[in-house]
């Protein structure tokens, strides 16, 4: 293959740190075959095959580990346009390859554990993917046989990431052991039958498709009934919807600007969530071109992007650890771990996180440090993006104005609750509002314009909260506040008033 591509995380998206766990087994091979397999790998790599899959369990995902932990991706060759050698014993030798040597490493491996597997090429989504494909594949992966089936895996894209000409160790599984249906959103075999569909894709419906990363699935999402395209052009605003089969996960969206500008547009899309469906609104202020991102974590665990930006690092991480430091919140050793664990990258302007997912005690602390600077922020992983834009004859909403009503932590923290109306985010002074909102997460729902709370009546038949409301001429604001015990209110989003 004359073009060879990896993965790469848009400078919009931010991997999570420590996401995923390691076979033990990756750092306990024993130091002589360790040296031995990098020096000569014929002599080498049958042995740390051997240690890996003693046991007969989780064989292939211990060699899969083994690879993300050891070889880092060659971004100097990928970018020269030179590619030199990329067979197993050169990869091993160097260290390093692009996606044709993760593969043939990949299925070497295979090979000596006695297990079927095979190298795919074809064609992704990855780095430079603008909506088309070219006239030639761009990309390899693996097909492995597990219990009976073909399952597909890309070691590349789970070993790390781009950013910019940046290589970044950040080890994921989520290209390991996907579902045929699940990995054709982001990989099209150049032979059919190495998609392993019943009902083979076509690069037209490949090419319209959006783009869905591992990730997305990992967090128990699935596509609803109004899916969106890779390109989206909407004359209104316009809705689609997915499902979640996992419990305790917190969804949310954004729009930002494609080609740079001022970045995320403010209140632009609504999400709703009525139990395990998720139903996003979207709109656009103008002609540009936009992206929507779909965002989910886990409200059970603190997330945190592996890179921030040069000023935000050395301007707020680093003076409030010296800060926790001088307070006594933190050990000396802490700060040490912190500061040593992220590397400057000038040309990018970025931190980065130098990954190692062995060392517990840099990673406590790195965790540790970063819930003090931030509390009770919220940082959410980027699981599906789209991109979107106005149709000819639609000149968008308006900018300056406001689409939708600006919501609170609170409210991106529920799960059963809908609001049916009004879905402005401008209301007008002296105008009568019909505020209705489907809930199951709260026993008391309120309004405030700036003085006392007005409440909700709920219908005991719909269970639909509701309340007949005159805009007050004096107020800027209009906040709704949901309760739990009917006696403590807290902000679930608020309207502006003009």
């Amino acid at each position: 293959m004359k073009k060879l591509i990896i993965f790469v995380v848009l400078t919009l998206i931010c991997a999570n740190i420590f996401s995923a766990a390691m076979d033990l087994k990756v750092r306990s091979v024993p130091k002589e075959t360790s040296e031995l397999v990098f020096k000569s790998p014929k002599e080498g790599l049958p042995l740390v095959v051997k240690y890996l899959t003693s046991g007969g369990t989780g064989s292939v995902k211990a060699m899969h580990d083994w690879i993300c932990d050891n070889i880092a991706y060659d971004s100097e060759m990928y970018f020269s346009g030179r590619i030199s050698k990329q067979d197993y014993e050169s990869v091993l030798k160097k260290k390093k390859a692009v996606c044709s040597g993760y593969s043939a490493l990949m299925a070497e491996m295979c090979r000596l554990a006695g297990i079927e597997a095979i190298v795919i090429e074809g064609y992704s989504k990855g780095f430079g993917y603008q909506g088309k494909l070219g006239d030639r594949t761009d990309h390899a992966w693996n097909a492995v046989k597990m219990n009976g089936k073909w399952q597909q895996i890309d070691v590349t894209w789970d070993a790390g990431y781009l950013d910019g000409k940046t290589f970044l160790k950040h080890y994921t599984t989520q290209w390991f052991n996907r579902s045929p249906a699940q990995f054709i959103y982001s990989h099209l075999p150049k032979n059919d039958e190495y998609q392993y569909l019943a009902t083979p894709k076509t690069k037209e419906e490949f090419v319209s498709e959006p783009y869905i990363p591992g990730i997305f699935f990992e967090y128990g999402l699935a596509l609803g009934n109004k899916t969106p395209n890779y390109n989206n052009v909407i004359a209104e605003s316009s809705n689609y919807d997915f499902k979640l089969t996992k419990s305790g996960i917190a969804v949310s969206a954004d729009l930002v600007k494609k080609d740079g500008g001022r970045g995320e547009v403010k209140d632009a899309v609504w999400t709703d969530r009525i139990g395990n469906r998720v139903s996003i609104d979207v709109d656009v202020p103008d002609a540009a071109n936009y992206k929507v991102l779909l965002k989910a974590r886990n409200r059970a665990e603190a997330f945190f992007p592996d890179m921030f930006s040069i000023s935000e690092f050395e301007g707020r991480i680093l003076s409030m650890a010296q800060q926790l430091l001088n307070e006594k919140k933190i050990l000396q050793k802490e700060y040490d771990y912190l500061e040593k664990s992220y590397f400057k990258v000038l040309e990018n302007g970025r931190y980065y996180l130098a990954e190692d997912l062995f060392d517990s005690a840099r990673n406590a602390a790195v965790k540790k440090i970063l819930k003090l600077v931030y509390k009770d922020s919220v940082f959410s992983e980027t699981v599906l993006y789209f991109d979107i834009k106005a149709s000819e004859d639609y000149e968008g909403y308006g900018n300056g104005t406001v689409r939708f009503p600006s919501v609170f932590k609170t409210y991106m923290e529920t799960s059963n609750t809908h609001l049916i109306s009004p879905v402005a985010g401008i209301l007008q002074k002296g105008s009568s509002q019909k505020f209705e909102i489907e809930s199951k997460d709260y026993s008391g729902i309120a309004l405030s314009a700036g003085t006392s709370l007005v409440p909700f009546v709920k219908d005991p038949k719909t269970g639909i909260w509701s309340l007949e409301f005159e805009i007050p001429e004096d107020s800027e604001q209009i906040v709704i506040y949901g309760s739990s015990n009917g006696r403590n209110y807290s902000g679930l989003w608020s309207y502006k008033v003009e």
